[in-house]
């Protein structure tokens, strides 16, 4: 497990740069064929889509929590200064970039939903787009401290408990409480434990016959979910499919090391690219849109493109600027992104360096 001159995982980055690919590819298709580019449900993307449904979410969450466990609150800080920082980190650009979004969406025609003005403090309560990923994630953390205080975590089989309760709870009793995303805590809360096992017990969990165990799993989940595409199956049996997908996926992505320049790169901009990649994307459509551009390939690229390319604009342009930084990205209001020679891309980029469940 290769580590840069700036203490991060070389391997974990560009994993999270390829997470955040497939999150970006997801949002362009569209969840269903209602969202997204309205592709039919029978059509090779809608097929793509399914394929990659149950891992996207799962590793970009998983990544969360192995990249906590790195600076885990019960050793390196206090309780309230580790969710202050959670609540700048996440609470204030889900205000601040949800409430643009929304405005945006209302303003501009050619967009795929609209909603009334005065319903606009429903997004600060119930999920909207892809921000209840947030919403939940800071549910998830105040939990994650609770269990950190405890020592619940500490070691292997005391987390794997907390591991099996929290996947029981994610597939056999799907909350039904929608308030600040309460029903997908239990889904972000086993992925991001699963996450932090991995980087806490590498050695343990990373063995031969684990990683095989994890291989054919995987094989038979992803071909069993692939071989219903398009029928309707039971919340249980797509939940257990997520979990047996994306959690063998974590394990075998993770053991293999990989390490990519361009992805680690990307990775980098994870977070600012996850906020605002739904601003590029509904911009592409809706311009091909006016240009009579049909071509689902094309729109599919160019979303793609747009989605990627936007939030990282966005954030270069605005890194250097600390009020900006904080309201958009949840940065520390006393700290700057990045150095320099960071903003280049791909410069250096070895020693530089969150669907079905969240409907877009």
């Amino acid at each position: 497990m290769k580590i840069s001159q700036t203490n991060k995982n070389l391997s974990i980055e560009t994993l999270r740069g390829l997470a955040i690919i497939l999150i970006v590819l997801g949002y362009v298709i569209g969840s269903v064929s209602g969202n997204g580019l309205k592709v039919a449900n029978d059509s090779i993307w809608r097929f793509l889509y399914y394929a990659f449904q149950y891992i996207q979410i799962p590793l970009f969450t998983a990544i969360s929590g192995f990249v906590y466990a790195y600076k885990p609150v019960s050793r390196f800080t206090s309780n309230s200064k580790f969710i202050t920082g959670k609540i700048n980190r996440l609470l204030i650009p889900l205000v601040i970039v949800s409430t643009l979004f929304y405005l945006l969406q209302y303003a501009i025609p050619g967009t795929n939903s609209k909603n009334d003005l005065n319903d606009i403090w429903r997004i600060y309560v119930y999920p909207y787009a892809h921000f209840g990923f947030l919403q939940g994630m800071m549910i998830v953390f105040l939990i994650i401290t609770i269990l950190e205080n405890f020592e619940a975590l500490n070691t292997l089989k005391s987390a794997m408990i907390c591991l099996i309760i929290t996947a029981l709870i994610f597939i056999l009793l799907p909350f039904k409480f929608h308030y600040f995303s309460l029903n997908r805590v239990p889904f972000l809360l086993t992925f991001f434990i699963l996450g932090l096992s991995l980087k806490r017990f590498y050695e343990v969990i990373f063995k031969k016959s684990i990683i095989k165990t994890a291989g054919i799993i995987f094989v038979f989940s992803l071909g069993y979910q692939l071989y219903i595409f398009n029928e309707d199956s039971p919340d249980i049996i797509a939940n257990l499919l997520t979990f047996g997908v994306g959690s063998t996926a974590c394990i075998l992505m993770i053991s293999l090391g990989y390490q990519n320049s361009k992805l680690v790169w990307l990775g980098d901009f994870s977070y600012s690219i996850y906020l605002f990649h739904i601003f590029g994307a509904v911009a592409s459509r809706v311009l091909l849109a006016k240009l009579s551009v049909h071509n689902i390939p094309l729109q599919i690229l160019t979303g793609l493109i747009a989605g990627l390319s936007f939030p990282v604009l966005l954030r270069l342009l605005c890194g250097s600027n600390k009020v900006l930084s904080m309201l958009l990205f949840g940065d520390k209001i006393g700290t700057i992104y990045r150095k320099r020679n960071q903003r280049l891309p791909f410069k250096n980029a070895r020693s530089v360096t969150n669907s079905r469940f969240f409907p877009y």
